[in-house]
């Protein structure tokens, strides 16, 4: 799609569920094994990732409380980026073979609520390896400037700044926090219902691991075989229960999980007659 194409159809604009991103995965069908979409929590609306770095960084950002918009593939002006390459002497990004300057992006765009103001922040993500490249540092500059200038907090998010067992493990359950489509779908009260024994089946002294413990209370109530598993998914999803996210998951192994204020507030709403 061509750049005024991209302006006609919008892309680049709006904000939460009315975003659309400048880049999509298919731009680049095909050609990059890492790139992928993911349904957000925070916006309901398809994220589109080119790298499974930027995925984890998105990962992250909607586990946050603090986070309430994430915007990926924002779009910069292409005006002032090419005025900023100018001044600063640097070679504007453009196609290799009609030489058309391309829209620069910022891969994310991210509301945050700070000591109570609601804030924007711009994070660029990329591995650290590509740091190493005048010519990335020479577009970062650009990019940084850009920002610079609208006085918005800008920053260089690498591997190292994103803890990988965490992001893995909301990546894990991240499919599993709306009912639609889930073994629940129709029946959300029986989830309600199992929570208690559920619960005492994963911290059971026994020590079972998260599978068995979630076969043993779909065996014993009668569900069907995976659905406690999606449960427990769940609950860490709507932050009913709590765990440690630094420790990678394994459904093999044993988790401790504790409840949260939230859970204790839900069990007594559903213990009122």
């Amino acid at each position: 799609m061509t750049t005024k194409n991209k302006i006609k159809a919008k892309l680049g604009q709006g904000e939460g569920k009315n975003y659309k991103p400048w880049t999509t995965v298919r731009d680049f069908a095909g050609s990059n094994s890492q790139s992928g979409r993911v349904l957000g929590w925070k916006t309901e609306r398809i994220h589109h990732f080119l790298s499974q770095l930027e995925r984890f960084y998105f990962y992250i950002l909607e586990w946050s409380d603090n986070v309430s918009d994430i915007r990926e593939k924002y779009p910069l002006s292409l005006d002032k980026t090419h005025d900023l390459s100018v001044a600063l002497n640097i070679k504007h990004p453009s196609d290799s073979k009609t030489k058309e300057l391309l829209v620069m992006t910022t891969d994310f765009v991210i509301n945050v609520n700070q000591d109570g103001n609601d804030r924007m922040i711009a994070r660029t993500v990329l591995p650290s390896n590509q740091l190493a490249s005048k010519r990335t540092i020479d577009k970062l500059e650009l990019e940084r400037m850009y920002w610079f200038e609208r006085d918005v907090d800008w920053g260089i998010v690498t591997e190292k700044e994103i803890p990988k067992e965490m992001a893995q493990n909301i990546e894990w359950f991240h499919g599993c926090r709306q009912l639609e489509g889930s073994p629940f779908n129709q029946n959300q009260h029986v989830l309600e219902q199992i929570e208690p024994t559920l619960y005492k089946e994963v911290i059971h002294p026994n020590g079972y691991s998260l599978s068995e413990a979630s076969l043993r209370v779909d065996e014993m109530l009668g569900l069907e075989i995976g659905s406690s598993l999606w449960a427990v998914q769940h609950f860490i999803a709507t932050k009913r229960w709590s765990i440690d996210l630094n420790k990678r998951i394994h459904p093999s192994k044993c988790i401790y999980v504790e409840r949260t204020e939230m859970q204790n507030n839900k069990g007594k709403e559903n213990n009122v007659s």
